[in-house]
């Protein structure tokens, strides 16, 4: 990714966070809640959970990227 996209696209994510009123707190416990709970299920790597939300007119869309290196193995009732 060049200089100036990358540049944008974080210019994009202050914004939004600033239109949502998201503090960089709300965000940590959000990635950590998210890690914990996905981490019940897989065996996530440590580069950790990543978490991208846009802001829709109707809305909003919530991506999360994490990578494992395997699936835990549960007992269903």
């Amino acid at each position: 990714m060049n200089e100036g996209r990358l540049a944008a696209n974080r210019l994009k994510s202050v914004l939004l966070k600033d239109k949502l009123n998201m503090s960089e707190g709300f965000m940590r416990a959000l990635k950590n809640d998210l890690g914990r709970v996905l981490s019940y299920y897989m065996n996530l790597r440590a580069d950790g959970v990543e978490v991208f939300i846009d802001g829709e007119d109707d809305g909003y869309t919530v991506r999360i990227k994490a990578a494992a290196q395997g699936i835990r193995q549960i007992k269903a009732i």
